[in-house]
């Protein structure tokens, strides 16, 4: 089996053999096949062309490929693992691709990496409150097109929602507990004195800046 049968066979549902309808097309793709089998040169130039068909295993067939990634990986200065973790068909994806989209398939790459490991985007500075993981940072391009309520920009989920899933550690923008729905503020001093949390976060002064994922300006009734 050549590297584009195996890649179809790989990346779609196989159709039924008995149903007659599918037989004529699988004559037709048999016969793409072989035509496909006799090309057996990938262009160094491979983009935008679309991925010439070796017989050789697939992941020779992608090395072109993987090869031109690695390269832009260097040039954009993004670490070449992330490149050399790829599986093959995602690499065959790539195949359409410009310059330009790589670059930012990679990029995006390199940000999913960073917040698995608990970092944030060097971009992403702009706050807004995912109803899932509370506050989280996000990139200002997104958090502008967001509804804002209560003074925060609002999403049902959010880039961090996988790392949270997972149990990962979120880095937070600074909050305050003044405004939180969570918090009672002293009855001495309900102004400046240092009130309980609802949520289970600690004490804190009502204006400290501090990181919290449960900070939310919505009553806990309205967050359900």
């Amino acid at each position: 089996m050549n590297a584009l049968a195996e890649l179809r066979k790989r990346a779609s549902t196989p159709a039924n053999p008995a149903n007659p309808a599918n037989q004529g097309r699988q004559r037709a793709v048999d016969s793409q096949d072989s035509q496909d089998s006799q090309r057996v040169e990938v262009k160094s130039h491979f983009l935008p062309t679309a991925l010439s068909v070796l017989s050789a295993p697939v992941a020779d067939a992608l090395k072109p490929i993987r090869a031109h990634l690695l390269a832009l990986a260097a040039a954009e200065g993004i670490d070449a693992a992330h490149v050399h973790r790829l599986h093959d068909l995602d690499v065959a994806a790539c195949v359409s691709l410009d310059a330009l989209q790589l670059a930012g398939y990679l990029a995006m790459l390199a940000d999913t990496a960073g917040r698995h490991a608990g970092r944030a985007p060097a971009g992403d500075t702009a706050a807004m409150h995912c109803e899932q993981c509370g506050p989280v940072w996000i990139h200002p391009d997104i958090a502008a097109v967001l509804p804002v309520v209560d003074g925060w920009p609002r999403a049902l989920g959010c880039p961090w929602c996988f790392v949270r899933k997972a149990g990962g550690h979120i880095p937070r923008p600074s909050v305050t507990c003044e405004g939180c729905a969570h918090f009672t503020p002293d009855t001495i001093n309900p102004a400046a004195g240092m009130g309980t949390c609802g949520a289970g976060m600690g004490m804190h002064w009502p204006i400290t800046r501090h990181a919290c994922g449960t900070h939310s300006t919505r009553k806990p009734h309205e967050e359900a």
